[in-house]
């Protein structure tokens, strides 16, 4: 349980990480040289040190076991899934970072649905000392050229045909550099012209095509000791709207990732037996972190277009069979939905209070002879029901996304078998601001337009509750408006622009 700080200031009560109150935040993913003894400290690492544990050239920690390095596959429609190899990819990142870097590319949009190259790029500008911008996937072309715009992008990494060039040269005129990227069933059609009347404003080049050129070149990735860039985040109440534009350190990542390995209990923490499927996007901050903690724990990462704020989870695993999976509040009500339409009998209603009832006990559910002969209402996940073992929510703190009252979230383990960590998410906090323990399986009686707790914070951070004119910090509470100071925090600090009560165990929003 959370231990909640003394007050040292009656209007800005401390909401305590997991960590014991005199521990120090933490700072990053403790990485350690091989050889190193298990007594050290490590440092706080980046990127590249993530995609060296990738690689193998960076070891798991003693006791972890792997073939060596980790293992990515990418599921291609219906029934086709590929799996990459790792050395492959690591020229990939090797070939387009030097690319971009030798055109004079500062910063970088990519701009493209969850894919092996949106993974490549983001490595590559650790790598290659640009930044990367991540553009929410599918915005309408006007929307898409102001963001170009607005982030002052020089390069541009983007799905062949999914962007007008005429009209992005226009609107952006900063752009200098585009790199499509092309299905392989594209692939017999010239991608590198430019259209007339651009001329020499532009240099356009196909992924593919300078992947094959370089074939024969070393594809060692520089090692320097020098900063990696920023990587910039897009926050959108909805594709198509204004966006915040927040710039995430490497260290704000780092310490993100390391904070949610870490606030998992040992027995439930990812490892090289997992196969992990990010269902929500790479350009959310939680989405993103969560995948590259299943790659720095050699998890199988399984990557899969079919991914966002409002995908069907069936559909998107269709083809796999997840351990771990990252879904949207809105995907996660979606899927709540759909799962109780389908327990309409009376039998079936028995068996889903059977469960809860050891649920509210303090027991996640196991098979046995009765459940068998009459089980609850499931969600068809995976190619191997029942595999799926942890599923994490995220809820966009600000935004008008679906709350998941504490109800739906037992509701939910039923349906998956899994259990469910529910996080607070906000745009200027890198990974989650709060989320809920592994194992608390509490149902509460709020109404069905609140959200469930929050759990206490990531290790990363701190919270503030700050008075409002109708939310204050007394005796009897700590309510107010929810700030957030830490390593994960861009910038340090930031305000939530959101209300909250900080209880002993938890915290709710207002």
């Amino acid at each position: 349980m959370a231990v909640r700080m003394p007050r040292l200031f009656p209007s800005l009560p401390l909401c305590t990480p997991y960590a014991d109150i005199q521990d120090p935040l933490r700072t990053g993913l403790a990485v350690k040289p091989p050889g190193a003894p298990m007594y050290s400290a490590g440092k706080d690492g980046d990127l590249r040190d993530i995609w060296r544990r990738v690689t193998g050239e960076i070891p798991l920690e003693r006791g972890a076991t792997s073939s060596g390095t980790a293992t990515i596959v990418t599921v291609y429609g219906k029934e086709g899934v590929s799996e990459h190899d790792i050395q492959g990819v690591t020229k990939d990142i090797a070939v387009v970072g030097k690319h971009l870097s030798e055109h004079g590319a500062k910063r970088v949009a990519i701009y493209l649905p969850n894919s092996l190259e949106f993974l490549a790029a983001l490595f590559a500008g650790a790598f290659y000392a640009f930044t990367p911008i991540l553009i929410p996937y599918n915005q309408p072309h006007a929307t898409l050229v102001e963001l170009l715009a607005s982030t002052g992008a020089d390069a541009l990494i983007a799905q062949a045909g999914s962007v007008p060039l005429a009209h992005v040269i226009q609107g952006a005129p900063r752009l200098r550099q585009i790199i499509w990227t092309v299905e392989k069933t594209s692939r017999h059609m010239d991608w590198s012209e430019v259209p007339e009347g651009i001329g020499g404003k532009i240099d356009v080049s196909v992924w593919h095509d300078l992947v094959q050129d370089q074939r024969d070149v070393n594809a060692a990735l520089p090692t320097t000791n020098e900063k990696a860039p920023n990587v910039v985040f897009l926050w959108q109440e909805a594709v198509g709207k204004s966006a915040d534009v927040v710039e995430f350190t490497q260290q704000n990542l780092a310490a993100a990732v390391g904070s949610l390995i870490t606030s998992l209990p040992a027995a439930q923490r990812f490892s090289a037996s997992d196969t992990f499927l990010p269902a929500d996007a790479f350009t959310t901050s939680y989405c993103l972190c969560l995948t590259l903690a299943a790659l720095f724990s050699h998890s199988t990462l399984v990557i899969n277009s079919v991914a966002g704020p409002d995908v069907h989870l069936t559909l998107a695993s269709r083809s796999v069979a997840p351990t771990i999976t990252v879904v949207s509040a809105e995907t996660a009500a979606k899927l709540h939905g759909e799962a109780n339409t389908s327990a309409l009998g009376g039998l079936k209603k028995f068996a889903h209070y059977t469960e809860t009832r050891m649920l509210t006990a303090g027991r996640l559910p196991t098979d046995s002879f009765l459940t068998r002969l009459n089980a609850p209402s499931r969600a068809s996940i995976g190619t191997t029901p029942g595999k799926l073992r942890l599923v994490f929510v995220s809820e966009r703190a600000g935004l008008n996304s679906p709350p998941l009252t504490t109800d739906d979230l037992s509701d939910l383990r039923i349906y998956t078998k899994a259990r469910v960590v529910y996080a607070l998410t906000a745009a200027k906090v890198a990974g989650a601001v709060a989320q809920t323990n592994v194992y608390d399986y509490r149902r509460g009686d709020a109404p069905s337009s609140k959200h469930s707790h929050f759990g206490v914070p990531l290790s990363s951070l701190e919270i503030k509750l700050k008075d409002t004119p109708r939310h204050k910090t007394t005796d009897e509470q700590s309510a107010g408006e929810l700030v957030v100071t830490g390593s994960s925090v861009a910038g340090g600090e930031a305000s939530l622009g959101v209300n909250g009560e900080c209880e002993t165990n938890n915290m709710l929003l207002k």
